[in-house]
């Protein structure tokens, strides 16, 4: 059966029909012990779990390593396989840390390590070759080159972006050289993931560290409407799980490490039922799973991207924000007291709730302390019952009350015999604090600065959005142009071909940092045509575009590939990981913070070293197509301003305010360093910028922007 074309996708795809069912693991999430046992209890091939450190969930309950130890113990046993995420990125001052935490890890014999940071997988690959890797959903890979990236790294499995359709899904399963992972339940980002700043540039709590504090969910103004526009749906496969599951997949996956057991239980119950029916049954299983599915507690569903139609669309902007089950509208009672009709659920003590104040302000979660129906304490109210909540945290508050999970069903699984089994072994184990020895040379901070590779005065390299903005920079001496390798360029570049090819030793060509199937194909022969003519430098900002270069250049020796922001450098591992791939430069993370740079001004360089130094970088990446209105700005309940923009196949949202990182201009010379960025993309007016950043930079005046993480922790 040839899976359903989507509604926004190319329909010339290349897609191998797989008629007979694929085996195919279901892999669930285990945020805590309870989640743990009712994911192996209902049916699931693997659980992914994480410690307390370099987890991409943060606010998870996670687990110690001898509760790690036990749980993968009493899941082997339960021939179910446990994959341990350690999907953070890394600072450079955390790899001994990390190294430590991985010795101890691999002893235990997890079924696999689930990385996004290169720098991370270079370490995993040098000093415990033998646990697998799986590439997280944060390298943002969506593409047969991302694939073809990820093997020349060693990775044995990619867990696919989210933001795909049914048929991108079937040619990628098709194509693929290394095992695939697709979600099929679960949150929804309005940005694609790996891509996301905004939570880190508002306040340092980076969502590729696990920190993210969701800015996508709060209510903005535009014109004269208040929403929650970035706000997304969940997502929802059971409807194409027929589809799906003929795919030659390796794995089915279920966000929710921050659920509850009842969460987990009943949509790894749906999904085993859904992928163990029998065709002739497909119907009937598939009803009965959307039953379960519609008691797990979450938002509202859709399809998300594999949806064939985008009817109702996975942007849910009027909808309320919070994930649960909806038990009515909480009203302020006396003290530490409120008053609700249950509308469809029922309540009991230790429930988990949460109070949803207004679209986009959400309270934080507490338990039930107490509930009392017709003047009596009870354990327990029924739906339809109007009823007083004893609930000290929420005094004078209102707004509709959700169930986040439930207590009695999390008492009842942390009762499991596997859960007891962990809580024995940890009881009775002796301490995982092995000697493992020192960290290796190389994961040391070194201290002072090193003498090599010195850059004596700033360098600086341009970031244009136009071509024909070339003849306006005036006499400001760039090392290095980069011009957006888009369509509009490309005519400029053919119409003054002979003009331009003066600067070809400056010129940088820099790719979008999403490029779907189609541009693929045709951006493959503009980069020939480019190559053929001389210029050979490309910045590249996904690691998947690496490949894409290197098959399309014929001349390998003279192809220059550099790295922008995106590629999440934050330590000197993921640099060399990258000069392995065969990158000639790339840029610091935008995210790093004063520590964190000082780690790069200490150690010498394996590749050139790029600063962004100002512009208005994406914070927001997203495949969602948002409508412009003359580009009116998103106002937030502060007052920040951000700014709509496309680029390539995707939006972009960029804050009014520009980061300049003007504090790194006092630093000594950056080992290694080739220049500091000044992005003037999206700027409405940019040669008087220009001139302003000259005086300041020559000068020495007042930088005005934001100096990102470098005046406070990177989280």
């Amino acid at each position: 059966m040839t899976p359903a074309r989507s509604w926004h996708m190319r329909r010339h795809l290349p897609v191998k029909e797989n008629g007979g069912l694929a085996t195919v693991d279901l892999l669930a999430p285990g945020g805590s012990k309870a989640a743990w046992a009712a994911a192996v209890e209902a049916g699931a091939d693997a659980v992914y779990v994480g410690l307390n450190k370099f987890s991409a969930r943060t606010y998870a309950d996670n687990f110690s390593l001898t509760e790690l130890a036990g749980v993968i113990r009493e899941s082997h046993r339960a021939g179910v396989k446990i994959y341990l995420a350690f999907n953070s990125l890394i600072k450079e001052g955390e790899l001994g840390q990390a190294w430590r935490l991985l010795a101890a890890c691999s002893e235990l014999e997890p079924d696999a390590l689930i990385i996004q940071d290169l720098g991370l997988n270079r370490l995993v690959a040098s000093y415990f070759p033998h646990v697998p890797r799986h590439a997280s959903t944060l390298t943002a890979v969506y593409s047969l080159p991302g694939l073809m990236t990820l093997v020349a790294a060693g990775f044995s499995r990619a867990v696919l972006a989210r933001e795909l359709a049914l048929d991108e899904v079937a040619s990628l399963a098709a194509h693929s050289p290394i095992g695939l992972e697709v979600f099929v339940h679960g949150a929804l980002c309005f940005s694609f993931s790996g891509l996301c700043l905004m939570s880190s540039f508002l306040g340092g709590h980076s969502a590729l560290r696990g920190g993210c504090t969701q800015p996508c969910r709060r209510l903005y103004q535009r014109g004269g409407r208040k929403e929650v526009f970035f706000s997304t749906t969940d997502l929802s496969a059971a409807p194409y799980l027929n589809e799906l599951r003929r795919l030659p997949l390796a794995s089915f996956k279920i966000e929710g490490r921050m659920k509850g057991p009842d969460y987990v239980s009943r949509v790894v119950r749906a999904y085993r039922m859904l992928l163990d029916a029998p065709d002739r049954d497909w119907v009937y299983a598939l009803a009965e799973a959307e039953n379960i599915l519609a008691g797990a507690p979450g938002r509202r569903t859709t399809g998300g991207f594999l949806s064939s139609t985008g009817v109702g669309g996975p942007l849910a902007p009027l909808s309320v924000t919070t994930s649960g089950l909806k038990l009515g509208f909480l009203e302020p009672g006396p003290p530490g007291r409120g008053r609700v009709t249950l509308l469809e659920r029922p309540v009991a003590v230790g429930d988990r709730l949460r109070l949803q104040l207004g679209i986009g302000e959400v309270g934080a979660a507490f338990n039930l302390k107490g509930i009392i129906l017709n003047g009596e304490e009870v354990d327990e109210a029924p739906a339809g019952a109007s009823v007083v909540l004893i609930v000290p945290a929420l005094s004078g508050q209102k707004g509709v009350l959700f169930k986040v999970a439930s207590g009695r069903e999390e008492r009842v699984f942390l009762a499991s015999p596997l859960v007891r089994a962990v809580r024995g072994a940890v009881k009775n184990s002796s301490s995982m604090a092995h000697d493992f020895g020192s960290v290796p040379l190389e994961l040391r901070v070194p201290r002072g600065v090193s003498a090599r590779c010195l850059v004596r005065r700033p360098e600086f390299w341009l970031w244009l959005e136009k071509t024909e903005d070339l003849r306006d920079i005036g006499e400001f001496a760039a090392k290095k142009i980069i011009l957006p390798l888009i369509p509009s360029n490309l005519r400029y570049f053919r119409r003054n071909r002979r003009h331009l090819k003066k600067e070809a030793a400056r010129l940088v060509w820099s790719l979008p940092s999403l490029i779907f199937y189609r541009r693929q194909a045709e951006l493959g022969q503009e980069v020939q045509d480019l190559a053929a003519a001389g210029f050979n430098d490309f910045m590249v900002a996904n690691i998947g575009q690496i490949n894409l270069l290197q098959r399309h250049v014929r001349d390998a020796v003279a192809l220059k590939i550099w790295g922008d922001h995106h590629l999440g450098l934050l330590n000197h591992l993921a640099e060399a990981a990258l000069a392995d791939l065969g990158l000639v430069g790339a840029t610091l993370s935008l995210e790093m913070d004063d520590e964190t740079a000082g780690g790069f001004w200490s150690r010498p360089a394996t590749l050139g070293r790029l600063v962004y130094l100002f512009g208005r970088p994406a914070l927001f990446t997203s495949r969602f197509l948002l409508e412009s209105r003359g580009n009116s700005p998103f106002v937030s309940s502060k007052g920040e301003k951000f700014y709509l923009t496309r680029e390539g196949e995707g939006t972009i949202i960029s804050a009014e305010r520009p980061v300049f990182l003007a504090p790194l201009l006092k630093k000594p010379p950056l080992p290694g360093g080739v220049g500091f960025i000044l992005d003037l993309r999206r700027e409405p007016h940019p040669t008087v910028r220009l001139r302003e950043l000259k005086k300041i930079l020559v000068g020495g005046g007042q930088s005005q922007g934001s100096a990102f993480n470098l005046k406070r922790s990177l989280f």
